[in-house]
């Protein structure tokens, strides 16, 4: 997992970086040249959308993601336990279900339809659905082992 992280850290910066200099593309073309670029738009906004899918995984695998745990807490210890159990089971079915399998649905229907301004098949975009979705069930996963093993380690 440590690999995991290091390698989707990396993508993650250089695509905040990639999307800063786009940007910074598009107001010069815009406003200083007065010929927009027809493509920082769509750069940026499918940037956008790859940093979302992939990033919502590295932050839930880093335990930063937003979370209400306000009524868990009152939880005694085994309670609590018992609930990140079910949290991880149900982001499990989550991503397997929805990420996943319709991810793989919406790239596939996405077939032969290209983007306006690049030209790109727009199963590029859309594969960051089930991308991010195995993302999340490798990160699941990993956490569910832990639960686990602190579990079988406080039996001890």
């Amino acid at each position: 997992m440590k690999v995991l992280n290091k390698i989707l850290s990396s993508v993650l910066a250089f695509m905040v970086a990639a999307m800063v200099v786009v940007c910074c593309w598009q107001v010069i073309t815009r406003f200083v040249l007065g010929n927009p670029s027809k493509y920082t738009e769509e750069i940026l906004r499918f940037a956008l959308i790859w940093l979302t899918m992939l990033g919502a995984p590295y932050a839930y695998g880093a335990k930063q993601h937003l979370a209400i745990d306000l009524l868990v807490k009152g939880f005694e210890p085994a309670g609590q336990h018992r609930t990140q159990i079910f949290v991880e089971f149900a982001v499990l079915a989550l991503s397997a279900a929805v990420f996943v399998a319709g991810g793989i649905a919406v790239t596939m229907n996405a077939h032969g339809q290209i983007s306006a301004a690049m030209k790109l098949p727009m199963e590029c975009y859309y594969a960051c659905i089930p991308i991010g979705g195995a993302l999340m069930i490798l990160y699941s996963l990993n956490n569910l082992y832990h639960l686990f093993r602190d579990k079988d380690k406080e039996v001890a």
